[in-house]
């Protein structure tokens, strides 16, 4: 294994054993929920969502360090974006992790996931999360927690 391959998987791990927002908002305007039928991974996204930016982003859920780790790290850069630069972000990282053109500086650690897409079925673990905040943003603003 490389020192580039060994950082990230270390970072990887650090994530998935100390996660950043892990849990439920007490207000949040804005959730998803979804479930990788292939593994059983499953993850809860809370948004609170105030102008166009999300001012908190927290999960919950269980799942593979790769899909924990990738809450982590997505509630990590994505905490004070606005909605416009989240779905930015999310289309890069699925590039990244898909192995197509992406733009590395906007993602930081998220780097981590390049190698990926050698891993087809991981791929899902590696979105899950992201895919949950585009969902809970799709669907609008919902009543619960407030």
């Amino acid at each position: 294994m490389s020192d580039i391959q060994e950082l990230y998987q270390k970072i990887i791990i650090s994530h998935a054993k100390h996660s950043i927002g892990f849990g439920a908002l007490e207000q949040y305007n804005y959730y998803a929920k979804l479930k990788n039928p292939d593994c059983g991974d499953d993850i809860n996204v809370y948004l609170n969502v105030v102008d166009q930016r999300l001012e908190q982003v927290s999960f919950t859920g269980q799942g593979c360090m790769i899909s924990q780790a990738s809450a982590s790290m997505m509630v990590d850069i994505l905490t004070g974006k606005s909605i416009s630069e989240a779905q930015k972000l999310m289309q890069n990282f699925q590039n990244l992790i898909l192995g197509h053109d992406y733009d590395a500086e906007q993602l930081g650690d998220l780097i981590a996931f390049a190698t990926l897409n050698k891993f087809p079925t991981r791929v899902r673990c590696g979105m899950l999360a992201w895919h949950a905040m585009g969902d809970g943003l799709k669907k609008g603003e919902t009543h619960f927690g407030k």
